[in-house]
């Protein structure tokens, strides 16, 4: 009796090491997001105007991100113009998203006066096909987001 009990234990606390590992990774993805989308307001912030804020809010979701995305042209900061300076920004912040979260991409919109942006990173949960991700979902995705699965959405407000 004592060996069934002391059995049921073990197997409770292995359960429970791997939700913690599951979840560990999650908050791990979490801070990533975080920090992508700072970087990406901080960006904004350096390049305030019209022109690059209509290069930032055309930044949409590609379903999820299959590769790097291409690089901006401008390759000399001194000499570009506002909206070669955002689009060097934008393709520089997608790539960091791919590179640092599972499929990771991003989506921006912005109001007409362009000093308020929305700004969504989206990835896929590593188990997103599993029974394990349970609660993850759709939510906190932009409008009009669609992709089979269960992508992790996180949305930022950035105030310029």
């Amino acid at each position: 009796m004592a060996i069934l009990i002391v059995s049921i234990g073990m197997l409770a606390m292995a359960g429970l090491l791997g939700n913690a590992t599951r979840f560990g990774k999650t908050a791990e993805f979490r801070a990533i997001a975080t920090l992508l989308a700072s970087d990406m307001a901080d960006r904004m912030r350096a390049n305030f105007g019209a022109p690059a804020g209509a290069v930032y809010a055309k930044v949409t979701p590609s379903i999820l991100a299959k590769g790097i995305p291409a690089a901006a042209d401008c390759v000399n900061p001194d000499v570009c113009t506002q909206t070669e300076m955002a689009a060097q920004d934008v393709a520089a912040w997608e790539a960091a998203l791919f590179k640092a979260l599972p499929s990771g991409t991003g989506y921006i919109s912005a109001n007409t006066d362009y000093n308020l942006f929305d700004v969504w990173v989206i990835w896929r949960e590593t188990d997103a096909d599993s029974a394990a991700a349970a609660g993850v979902g759709k939510d906190g995705c932009p409008p009009h987001f669609s992709v089979e699965g269960a992508p992790r959405c996180m949305h930022f407000r950035v105030g310029l």
